[in-house]
């Protein structure tokens, strides 16, 4: 082959792999990924700007999360996007840095005379309903005596709880704090308070997720993980993060995990 017939090839190459858009996939994950056109999440914001800026196009489609992870493992979006970690997960998906903080916690019913000790064990009394295929924790989903039901989403777990149909809902405090105010259906729903329950579940780090065996795996962590350092340096990450009214304390607190991985 000829130098003129390499350049060529390399050139295309690398304009098809730039001028194609890609898709990714997850799940209305309030506040970080909102599915508003408006106010989209400022993490939703943030992957794309970040992809913008290494000259990728990136879409965002939004779906149930089970759907998104099938999605993703049968090649038909590039990434899936606000994944916890767990060595399960791991063996099939590669990881990007972590991009946020979220705290993983049970609700009860207000009044209702439950326990959690900070031991998993003095839960088995109840039933705990959560999200089909969402992580707590290693420890919880692997737990042998929890008794565990699955919804297609944290809205109908927190539903199912309202109703009285289960004693517990485990999910991220951030996403249900912003279901219960926002959601119409849990407005409409029987008014029932519901509280958190001390001590915490977890807390986890959410990440950006693409199948090891995907032609763009590689590429597309790189460019995600080098636009992210772009934003960060231009300011266009605190310009981001200001416009959804994250606090001070919140900004230096994302800024502290970006710099520690």
């Amino acid at each position: 082959m000829s130098r003129l017939s390499c350049f060529c090839c390399c050139f295309l190459f690398s304009f098809s792999v730039h001028s194609q858009t890609w898709q990714l996939v997850t799940e209305p994950y309030p506040p970080y990924f909102i599915n508003n056109q408006s106010e989209p999440g400022w993490l939703h914001e943030v992957i794309i700007a970040a992809l913008k800026s290494q000259k990728h196009q990136a879409t965002i489609e939004y779906t149930h999360w089970a759907r998104a992870l099938k999605l993703a493992k049968r090649h038909k979006r590039v990434a899936v996007l606000g994944a916890f970690y767990t060595e399960q997960r791991a063996r099939e998906f590669s990881y990007s840095q972590p991009l946020a903080t979220a705290h993983t916690v049970l609700f009860k019913q207000a009044g209702k005379d439950i326990t959690f000790t900070g031991s998993l064990y003095s839960l088995k009394p109840y039933t705990i309903s959560k999200g089909e295929d969402y992580v707590v924790s290693d420890e919880f989903e692997q737990h042998p005596e929890l008794t565990i039901t699955t919804t297609d989403s944290l809205i109908e777990s927190l539903l199912l709880l309202k109703h009285g149909r289960v004693d517990l809902v485990a999910g991220t405090k951030e996403v249900a704090l912003y279901w219960l105010d926002k959601s119409e259906r849990l407005q409409q729903a029987k008014q029932t308070e519901l509280e958190i329950i001390s001590p915490y579940l977890a807390t986890q780090y959410l990440h950006v997720i693409t199948k090891k065996d995907h032609p763009h795996a590689e590429l597309f962590q790189q460019s995600l993980y080098l636009g992210v350092q772009s934003l960060k340096n231009s300011g266009k990450l605190d310009e981001i993060l200001k416009s959804y009214e994250l606090s001070a304390e919140e900004i230096a607190s994302i800024h502290q995990l970006l710099a520690k991985h």
